[in-house]
């Protein structure tokens, strides 16, 4: 396992994770940070907190769009990775 500070609309938050998922998740907090910054500048909201709800709205969308026509079901092991990974998220967020 790495600690990792990925920098999600101006605040950092620490993860430990596996060596193979740190690049991921690099790429996933610079496809947050672009979203939340078009949101910010189209919509002219300070409140980070409804720019990031915009911003995981749309980016979950979309990406629930791309599984269906990949794959026709999540399987087991890939919702269970996903409830993981939100898990890790709301702990860092309460810090």
């Amino acid at each position: 396992m790495e600690t990792i500070r990925l920098n999600i609309a101006g605040r950092e938050y620490p993860l430990s994770a596996a060596a193979n998922e740190v690049e991921s998740l690099r790429q996933a907090a610079d496809a947050i940070n672009a979203q939340f910054d078009v949101f910010r500048q189209q919509f002219q909201v300070d409140d980070p907190v409804d720019l990031l709800a915009m911003t995981a709205l749309q980016l979950t969308s979309s990406g629930l769009d791309k599984k269906v026509e990949t794959s026709p079901a999540l399987t087991d092991d890939s919702l269970k990775h996903i409830e993981h990974l939100r898990q890790r998220i709301h702990k860092a967020l309460e810090l």
